[in-house]
């Protein structure tokens, strides 16, 4: 076998990477595409939704995730706490999809993705997905300036101690 110069192997290093880029450039080109046509993007779907069979990027309500996500909803305006939240869903002893115990972050998350309310979003673009909405937009809308609201509130509140 012959050595390899020290510039063969650079070559190669920079074919390499000029394929991961154009690779990564096609990837990201098929994601902004779906998104335009309505589908859900990459990686699992949300909780609340199930990925369809049909071979699509679109979701389909779950009925027992989605009667929890319109709950958590339902409970945040009405406790207007996310504390309060994961206290109740972990004293009824209902889990996460992966069977653990809810977290603040994690109703946070909920309260806070557009999905919920029927949108798909990659980057700045923000369109109305293929999907049902689990929660209609009005309600969304409320939940998320209660959360904005009271975020501003502890700010102020540990700003001033």
């Amino acid at each position: 076998m012959g050595v390899q110069t020290k510039t063969s192997v650079t070559e190669a290093a920079e074919r390499a990477a000029r394929r991961a880029a154009s690779h990564g450039l096609k990837v990201k080109r098929g994601q902004l595409n779906a998104v335009q046509r309505g589908c859900y993007g990459t990686g699992p779907a949300p909780f609340g939704y199930r990925r369809t069979k049909d071979g699509e990027r679109s979701l389909e309500p779950d009925d027992i995730e989605s009667g929890i996500v319109e709950r958590i909803f339902r409970e945040y305006l009405r406790m207007k706490s996310t504390g309060k939240v994961v206290k109740l869903l972990n004293s009824e002893n209902i889990p996460t999809r992966k069977g653990n115990k809810w977290s603040r972050q994690a109703v946070s998350i909920i309260l806070t993705n557009r999905t919920y309310r029927g949108r798909v979003r990659y980057g700045d673009l923000d369109i109305r997905g293929q999907h049902d909405p689990i929660v209609e937009a009005s309600v969304f809308y409320k939940a998320n300036a209660l959360k904005r609201k009271r975020s501003r509130t502890r700010k102020r509140t540990e700003a001033a101690t």
